[in-house]
């Protein structure tokens, strides 16, 4: 039974629990409450939320204004073999919700509003405002393609692959392609040529870039230029000219006019560089002091120094600079215009350098941070570009001094005086003693050695780096007219004024090498190279020669690699390198060397000598002969190379071809009984004896104590049965005796006397040897101190002077052997049957 009396309080739930309901199928068909539920279930509802596993509450999207019945809440869901708890009810519209317990015998609650703010039954999905359930609608759309058939979208596209292949045209002109560059070019102004087509037939042409057609058309130009296509580059220039619509293109004409210059055009290129000056504005000052300053150099080459000079004056006046100025002066002084090229120089006195250099860098703090960036700043970017400014303005005022100097007053000294002058009432006084030693340079130029010397000494009492420049040419000259002790005096003061004047060290050096003592020599070099200059290529040269005249080879073949490396082909070096090569018998490395100084000087007979030695030496007599042989065509007076092609020629048997080089040196050295002697072996050996006869008799009248032509002689006449042979015999007797006692009042103690027997043994029988009695030195210094005008220097030859000259044997020892028998026409006296002739007595002993 449900009970009908309500609870106490005012809890609708409270009892719930007390009074169970037992499950009667007959009491559910009876309660009305119940019946009108099923009626209410049957009717359709409009219910889209989505179905839930029976039991668990459901709310509609509508509220429902159904009113309660007395005895209970409708909408108790009856599902069959579940138990039913009284008590619940549902709210029609709103699905199955337990709302509140029932109790007997109480009415139903007040209907309330279930409506969602926000919400509405009409939507035919789930609530999802971010669209999180897109899985269940499908992929997302694309993204709408651009419209690349508009026309605007199509110009866009067309202007930016013409940048890009400007762009890549420039790009190859920095790898330095021209070829590709040009044809990027090109590509370029013919895709700019279609767009101008595209935008005509769209409409478009207010819109047009005319930037764009103006570096299309400036690139395509330059690239014409680049590839050295003049006449296109041109035609390009001019439609860019001739295009009003491009501002400023007037400066194009100056590219027009470089362009003139080189394919050597002048005057037109003297047309464009005006135009250009013309439409030049005022506010582009220096535009128009480049233009006129080239128009200047134009006239200059076309040899109108008038005009050019007007042309760097008007520069000048516009603006001072140490170029235009130069050249001013250049021209006035092809002009000849003395007060012009005077007033051109103090013109050039009076441009502004602008540099503190000394007083901003000469900080002397405690503070070692502030020195450590005060030297940091000595070397920055700024300083050097500074440094090489200031060194350019004193080239050019020294320039322009020495070359006026000369012609601007009626002398020489007077005309420096007047430069020094100028230069010190400047700002740039301290360049006045340069000047001074420029002066003495000229003097020693013109041979005026005494006025040059009287120059520098002025600079003896000035305690400066002039000074100490001054004494270093004094050193210098004194050392040239070979008196050391005063070089080495200049030189010392030199070196006490500035002890990093590397110049003095060497002239030190010098001075020590030629009094012999070269340790110290060495010292001095090691010194200026280790501390003051490592680079000094006097001081490396004079060390290598140091260490050759020691015998220090390898050490001297490193000092002239150095050199090498500093100074590119040098003669000298090169010459040095190839002897000690060839003094350390590396023949491949002496012939590569001798090789390269040959490419430079062909013509030079030492350097041919030279290589015929090396040929020789290894035995390749063949290529020693035609580096000889070219060395005599170049210059036939040296005795050496003629001696060597006679040499060569006797050894070959062919005696006649010996024979015009040996009587060349008879020509040269005619009071030398040597080449006599080898000319009257020749005729001997090629049968003509009578000329030999007359040849021995000739030397036997101008050198009767000769003793090895007297041997000859006797032996020749006897061969042909000549009376003559027992006169030559007794001269050769006196001969014998005045050299033996001419010996023994040299050696200063008796000798003994040889007999006839022992000198004579120095000649065989078959007189294939022919021998001088003078020492090969002694002969050697004949030939050159005696007849030194004939055999002239040569550039190697000079250096050589230097080193110990290698000992030639210049003995003569015939190889092939005695001469063939002759017929037998008439019986010539042996020479072992001389002791069996009758003498006379003039011949006997006495």
């Amino acid at each position: 039974m449900i009970s009908t009396q309500p609870p106490m309080d005012d809890d609708p739930y409270q009892g719930y629990s007390n009074y169970p309901i037992p499950y009667d199928a007959n009491q559910l068909v009876q309660n009305m409450e119940f019946q009108n539920a099923l009626q209410m279930s049957d009717i359709r509802r409009n219910m889209m939320t989505p179905r839930r596993p029976p039991g668990t509450a459901m709310r509609l999207g509508t509220s429902s204004g159904f009113q309660r019945t007395a005895t209970g809440r409708p909408g108790t869901a009856f599902k069959p073999g579940t138990g039913f708890r009284p008590g619940t009810a549902f709210r029609p519209g709103t699905g199955l919700r337990p709302s509140t317990s029932y109790r007997p015998g109480t009415g139903f609650r007040p209907m309330t509003a279930v409506r969602g703010a926000g919400y509405t039954s009409s939507r035919q999905g789930p609530f999802d405002p971010l669209n999180m359930g897109s899985s269940s609608r499908g992929p997302a759309p694309a993204l709408e393609p651009g419209k690349e058939d508009n026309p605007e979208e199509k110009v866009k596209i067309a202007e930016r692959k013409i940048m890009e292949l400007i762009e890549s045209s420039a790009e190859a002109v920095s790898k330095n392609d021209m070829k590709v560059a040009l044809e990027r070019a090109k590509e370029a102004a013919s895709r700019e040529r279609v767009l101008i087509r595209l935008q005509e037939q769209a409409g478009l042409s207010d819109s047009h870039n005319v930037d764009l057609t103006f570096a299309t058309s400036f690139n395509l130009a330059i690239q014409y230029t680049n590839n050295e296509m003049y006449t296109e580059a041109i035609d390009t220039y001019q439609d860019i000219t001739r295009n009003r619509m491009f501002n400023n293109s007037a400066r194009l004409k100056v590219n027009m006019g470089n362009i003139y210059v080189k394919i050597g055009q002048l005057s037109q290129a003297i047309k464009m560089y005006r135009m250009a000056l013309d439409q030049a504005p005022g506010t582009q000052k220096d535009l128009r002091i480049k233009i006129m300053h080239n128009i200047g150099m134009l006239f200059v080459q076309m040899g109108r120094l008038e005009e050019a000079a007007n042309s760097f004056e008007w520069v000048m006046r516009e603006r001072a600079e140490f170029k235009a100025g130069l050249h001013a002066i250049l021209c006035h002084f092809a002009l000849g215009h003395r007060d012009k090229m005077k007033r051109g120089f103090l013109e050039l006195l009076e441009v502004q350098l602008n540099i503190d250099q000394e007083d901003k860098y000469s900080i002397s703090t405690d503070d070692v941070a502030i020195n450590i960036l005060n030297e940091v700043i000595k070397t920055d970017e700024l300083s050097v570009l500074e440094s090489d400014m200031k060194a350019e303005a004193e080239k050019t005022i020294l320039n322009a001094a020495k070359l006026i100097a000369p012609v601007i007053e009626d002398s020489l000294t007077v005309g420096f005086a007047w430069c020094v002058d100028a230069i010190r009432s400047s700002a740039y006084g301290p360049l006045a003693a340069d000047l001074e030693i420029n002066k003495a340079m000229v003097l020693l130029h013109n041979r005026q050695i005494t006025l040059a010397i009287d120059t520098l000494k002025m600079f003896e009492n000035r305690d400066t780096k002039s000074n100490s420049a001054a004494s270093t040419m004094l050193s210098f000259i004194y050392y040239l007219q070979g008196d050391y002790e005063q070089a080495e005096r200049c030189a010392e003061a030199a070196r006490n004024v500035n002890s990093n004047n590397s110049a003095a060290y060497v002239n030190l050096s010098a001075c020590a090498i030629k009094r012999g003592e070269l340790e110290k020599a060495r010292e001095l070099l090691e010194y200026t190279l280790e501390i003051n200059q490592p680079d000094h290529v006097q001081a490396l040269y004079n060390l290598g020669l140091v260490y050759k005249k020691l015998g220090e080879y390898e050490d001297a073949l490193e000092c002239f690699e150095k050199i090498q490396s500093l100074v590119r082909h040098d003669l000298q070096t090169l010459y040095q390198l190839g002897h000690l090569n060839q003094l350390l018998k590396d023949t491949d490395q002496a012939l590569e060397w001798y090789n390269q100084l040959l490419g430079i000087v062909p013509w030079d007979p030492g350097v041919l000598q030279k290589l015929g030695e090396v040929y020789d030496n290894s035995g390749d007599k063949q290529q020693a002969y035609q580096y000889y042989y070219d060395s005599y065509r170049y210059f036939s007076g040296n005795f050496e190379v003629i001696d060597w092609l006679g040499s060569y020629f006797i050894s070959m048997q062919v005696a006649e071809k010996a024979l015009p080089y040996f009587q060349r040196a008879v020509e040269l050295a005619p009071d030398q009984p040597r080449w006599r002697l080898l000319v009257a072996a020749c005729l001997r050996r090629t049968g003509q004896f009578h000329k030999a006869l007359e040849e021995y008799q000739d030397i036997h009248e101008k050198f009767p104590e000769n003793i090895e032509c007297l041997k000859f002689l006797i032996r020749l006449c006897s061969d042909l049965g000549l009376k003559e042979a027992q006169m030559y015999a007794a001269e050769l007797k006196r001969a014998e005796k005045a050299r033996e006692l001419k010996e023994r009042l040299g050696s200063g103690r008796p000798g003994t006397t040889s007999s006839r027997r022992s000198n004579s043994g120095n000649s065989s029988r078959a007189g294939s040897g022919i021998s001088v009695q003078s020492s090969p030195s002694a002969n050697r210094k004949e030939l050159r101190t005696g007849h030194g005008h004939l055999n002239r220097m040569n550039t190697l030859e000079r250096l050589e002077n230097s080193t110990p000259e290698p000992q030639h044997d210049i003995f003569y020892v015939d190889p092939v052997g005695p001469l063939p028998i002759r017929p037998m026409t008439a019986a010539g006296k042996k020479e072992e049957d001389f002791g069996d002739e009758e003498l006379g007595d003039d011949l006997l002993p006495e």
